[in-house]
């Protein structure tokens, strides 16, 4: 189970982004070669949406060690999404005047055998300075893309982000809808770090589908709690798991789908 082995944390402090992006680059930039890894000193992949995402990394919690990345872009007034900046994209279902749209990006886990551990900035007091990255085995890569989508999907719909657009490959489409992820494509394939397509994912249906296609995915989102921990709470406490208590009062909670499963935002 996911939940005996990692944990989802929510990128909520500097170091937590750092950590993020230290495992982008360690994926993007030394693994798959997509970045050029002198574009980046100090050995962490940026990009210009950092500051308007939420970010979350997995740890292995039998060796502390940090594994996988994602991240929900957030809409924005003023700001273009990612995957809209590549070229002209258009909501493929009708969707409500008030719909709120984010995009997931930088879905990536270490696969790599020898891990080259880049320093880190913080000071040594700090509970996550003496933590550092490592690598998924190929057999728990299924859990391990299971638990973040869980994460990404909780996140969202407790911010009424309903539908995410994902800019992804045609082999992660195919694994992402065996998995039961609704996918509506939104524009032509474009050339980005290989061959991609735009999609739009609906999150509401998405798990639903997922949960009345396998008895274990359904299993692991009854378990919403443990969706995701804040980073800074782990520092306070390493053994933490929940992300936040029940509230019967947040919107979701009268869905059957989320009945004793959602949480109430801290925000």
């Amino acid at each position: 189970m996911f939940d005996d082995k990692f944990r989802v944390c929510f990128a909520d402090t500097p170091h937590g982004l750092e950590l993020h992006q230290r495992i982008r680059y360690q994926v993007f930039c030394l693994e798959k070669g997509f970045e050029d890894p002198a574009a980046f000193s100090r050995e962490r992949e940026t990009d210009a949406w950092d500051d308007q995402a939420a970010h979350f990394v997995v740890q292995d919690k039998r060796s502390g060690q940090w594994v996988a990345a994602t991240r929900v872009v957030l809409p924005h007034p003023s700001r273009k999404l990612p995957v809209e900046t590549l070229q002209s994209i258009e909501p493929p279902i009708e969707l409500p005047p008030d719909a709120r749209v984010g995009e997931i990006s930088r879905f990536c886990i270490i696969n790599a055998k020898e891990i080259e551990v880049a320093p880190v900035s913080v000071a040594v007091q700090d509970e996550l300075a003496r933590w550092d990255i490592g690598s998924v085995a190929s057999r728990e890569r299924f859990e391990v893309i299971l638990g973040m989508l869980r994460a990404v999907a909780i996140f969202s719909l407790k911010r009424d982000i309903d539908y995410c657009y994902m800019l992804i490959t045609p082999p992660f489409v195919r694994l992402l809808r065996k998995l039961g992820v609704v996918l509506h494509q939104a524009g032509a394939p474009v050339e980005y770090r290989g061959k991609r397509s735009p999609y739009m994912a609906d999150m509401r249906e998405s798990i639903q589908n997922m949960i009345g296609r396998s008895r274990e995915v359904k299993k692991l989102f009854a378990r919403a709690r443990l969706s995701y921990v804040r980073i800074s709470k782990v520092v306070q406490d390493p053994e933490v798991e929940l992300v936040s208590e029940f509230s019967p009062e947040h919107s979701l909670f009268n869905e059957t789908l989320f009945r004793e499963t959602v949480l109430q935002p801290e925000e």
